[in-house]
């Protein structure tokens, strides 16, 4: 492997710990929030439910990565109203 393949795979290595980690500690948190008393659960969800919620959720990624894109652009301030410039 050269420089800029093992870089990438640093990368994907940090990648997939960081989510293996947040993952199970974000899922463990909502079987706390949405199932506390077990009478409900993934699994005992029907199919369109689960569509309706991955629905709702690559909403939110998308307004994330439009916030996102539009502070790297430039075109509105940091989302704490301080300018990119003063992030720093």
């Amino acid at each position: 492997m050269n420089s800029s393949q093992l870089k990438d795979k640093k990368l994907m290595e940090h990648a997939l710990n960081e989510f293996r980690v947040k993952a199970r500690n974000k899922f463990l948190a909502g079987i706390e929030e949405h199932n506390a008393s077990g009478d409900k659960g993934m699994m005992k969800m029907h199919l369109r439910q689960h569509i309706d919620c991955a629905k709702d959720e690559v909403m939110d990624l998308w307004f994330y990565l439009c916030g996102m894109q539009e502070w790297l652009t430039g075109d509105i301030e940091h989302r704490d109203g301080v300018p990119e410039e003063e992030c720093q």
